[in-house]
């Protein structure tokens, strides 16, 4: 079984009356639904930064030498 980590935080009472209303709604506990968000923003932020055009420009540019990265005497 894997091990779990205990998160903790505070919210002000409105922040903690919706999920609490949304966990009486679909008769689940807080906790799996607030696990269950979390796990959601973090895949979603993940998608964010694998599709972030900054990445993109790695490895496009075709360089003389090539091999900068893998030299010992990597400095001209």
């Amino acid at each position: 079984m894997r091990r779990k980590k205990v998160v903790q935080t505070e919210v002000d009472p409105a922040t903690d009356a919706r999920p609490r209303h949304i966990a009486d709604r679909r008769s689940i506990p807080l906790k799996d639904l607030v696990r269950e968000e979390l796990r959601s923003y973090a895949d979603r932020l993940e998608g964010d930064i694998e599709t972030d055009p900054a990445f993109e420009i790695i490895g496009c540019w075709d360089l003389k030498g090539k091999n900068w990265s893998e030299r010992k005497d990597w400095r001209p």
